[in-house]
Formats: C-alpha cells, structure tokens, sequence
C-alpha cells in the first residue's frame, strides 16, 4: 500500500468505535474481499485483532456508506478539476446532487489530511519560496474574497494556501502554515518573493525570527491596467543572494493562471463567483492534490541520457510531490481513498 510514497505509513484501526481506534501498535490484517451492487471492482475488508472486528478500506475516508463506485468518484474529481460544477457533474453521472455533494466532500477532506500528513512528517526542503494571492467574491461582488498562495518554484510543489481577507491576519495564516511544513536546518538559506503587500514583510518579520531568509519584493506600477514599471526592492538579503532566474514572481504568476483556468470560482467576469466558503475550499483541496500528487508537470521532466533505440522515452517525467521527494510515483485517486491517514490536527 506504500510503495507510492517515499515513507512508511502505518494501518491502523480507523473506526471510532472501537477501543483500538487510531492505535499504530494494534494488528490489522486482510480479511478476504467484498463487492457492491454500484461497484464491480472488489473491495478489501481488513480485520482489526485489539478489537476483534472487520471493516472495509472505504473507512479510510468518508466515502464510507456513500453510494457510488470508486470510479465515479475519480470522475467526479477529474470533473471538478476542469471547472465543472455540481449540478453538471451530477447530470454526466446520471446521480442526484445531494449524492455528488458528499462525494467531493469526502475527497477534499482526505486531501487535506493526505497532503498535511505527508508534509508534517517528512518535512519540505524549501529553497525559493514564492507568494501571491488571488482576488475572488463571496456570496456577492461587494464582498472580496482573497486567496493567499504558496508555491516552491524549483519543483513547482504547491505549498498550500489560505482563504480570507486581504489582510496581515490571513498572511500570518499563511506564513505559518509554511513555517510547519519546512525543514529549516542547515544551509542554503531559503529566498521568498513576493509582490509589494505589505502584510507579507509583518508576518514574515514576526514568524521567522529563528529562520534565516532572503526577501524581494516585486513593486509592480500599474497606470489604467497597463504594467508600466517594474521594480526590485531587496528587504532582507542583496542581489547576489538571489540568482538571475529568482527575481520575479514569474512562477506563481503562472501557476495563478492554471488556477484560474481550473476553478470556475476564479474566472474573470463571471457570474458563477463562489455562494458558499466550504465549496471553495473544497475545490481547492481537490486541485492541489491533482496538481501536487498525480499531473506530470513538462517543465520538472529529466532528458534520458542513455536513450538508444527509437521508440524509447526521450524524458522522464515527474509530479511536484516525486520532484520534492515526498512519493515515488503518481498517487491516484483511489490510493488516496484508502490509503490510512492519521488525523493531524
């Protein structure tokens, strides 16, 4: 179950109910294999010995007694990956909406746990750290609704990111959600840039006082829309300490672009802005695993050195999470449905 990741995860006993719940020292062993009347493919059954019971691999999530097979649950991932909404991936599935709603609840909650789980414990090596946010409406356009982003430009691995105002509060959320996830030991020290809000230089002077880092900010002058200037302001660190290539916000600039294409919350002039909080941050979670765990991304992809023959691979390719050393291989979607993922809080 663990050869996709680049770290043993335990099996534990994930029912509630039972006296051994969560306990990584309790034995858990295969237990044959059921089908259901939505699913031909098999599931497996374990058995929990400290609490002397059976239960399913769906109990890993909280997919569990939900109606549907794991392929339409992948479909409604990959669906909602390209922007579509509820109501239209509950008509291509030929499923009522109030069965897709918990579907992509399910997932977007395993996610989350996944991606902190996996970060917490193996600890990201961030080098050169990028930061932006983009603009959005809730409920209605007189209110604002910002996305705080974090991207680690080298391997392109999406960090996490942040729903909330414009604000040092939803920057100090941001930051430290970043703080948890590195590993800040040893050299070389890591370079953040970000554009020239302010709230990024607060929280950033107040999180990281025993991390040595490197600033830049990006000003950017706009006059009707139109760029017009650019300018590098060099907080903390010079110019030699960041290279040629790391001075700009090119990036996540870019990276905003995918996520504007992705999540239909995001599109520029649109009446199909975000009604509901906990739906956004569930699209999110759902893209961050697709982009992180199992799209290959061109431009990480490794040219073949001994390629001899003609119809062999010319690159290698590889995910954020293979880039960042974090798993081996593409993580799909059922992997992650029954995969045991502690809680981390």
């Amino acid at each position: 179950m663990d050869k996709a990741l680049n770290t043993q995860i335990p099996i534990f006993c994930p029912c509630p109910e039972c006296e051994q719940y969560q306990n990584q020292d309790n034995k858990i062993t295969k237990d044959g294999v059921y089908r259901t009347k939505s699913d031909p493919i098999p599931r497996q059954m374990l058995y929990c010995h400290g609490g002397n019971h059976r239960f399913s691999e769906t109990r890993y999530s909280d997919l569990f007694h939900k109606q549907g097979s794991f392929k339409e649950y992948e479909q409604a991932a990959k669906m909602s990956n390209y922007g579509l909404s509820i109501e239209q991936i509950a008509d291509v599935l030929s499923r009522d909406v109030r069965t897709v709603e918990p579907w992509l609840t399910a997932i977007a909650n395993k996610s989350k746990q996944f991606h902190w789980f996996i970060c917490l414990a193996m600890q990201l090596n961030l080098l050169y750290i990028q930061l932006d946010e983009i603009w959005s409406y809730l409920v209605n356009k007189g209110k604002p609704l910002w996305v705080f982003i974090a991207l680690e430009a080298h391997t392109k691995f999406w960090i996490g990111f942040e729903l909330g105002s414009r604000t040092v509060y939803t920057a100090n959320r941001m930051i430290l959600q970043v703080k948890r996830f590195g590993r800040w030991s040893g050299e070389p020290i890591v370079k953040i840039t970000t554009d020239k809000l302010a709230a990024y230089k607060n929280a950033l002077s107040k999180h990281f006082l025993d991390i040595p880092y490197h600033y830049l900010q990006i000003v950017k002058r706009r006059i009707k829309r139109r760029l017009v200037t650019v300018k590098k302001c060099f907080v903390r660190g010079t110019e030699k300490d960041f290279p040629e290539k790391t001075q700009n916000t090119s990036f996540i600039e870019r990276f905003n672009l995918t996520l504007r294409q992705r999540v239909s919350y995001l599109a520029r002039k649109t009446l199909g802005y975000c009604k509901n909080k906990s739906h956004f941050d569930c699209l999110l979670w759902i893209n961050l695993y697709d982009y992180n765990y199992i799209r290959f991304h061109k431009s990480l992809r490794e040219k073949v050195t001994n390629n001899s023959g003609r119809f062999e691979r010319k690159y290698k390719y590889y995910t954020p999470a293979m880039k960042m050393g974090l798993t081996l291989k593409p993580v799909h979607w059922r992997y992650l449905m029954t995969t045991p993922v502690p809680i981390t809080n």
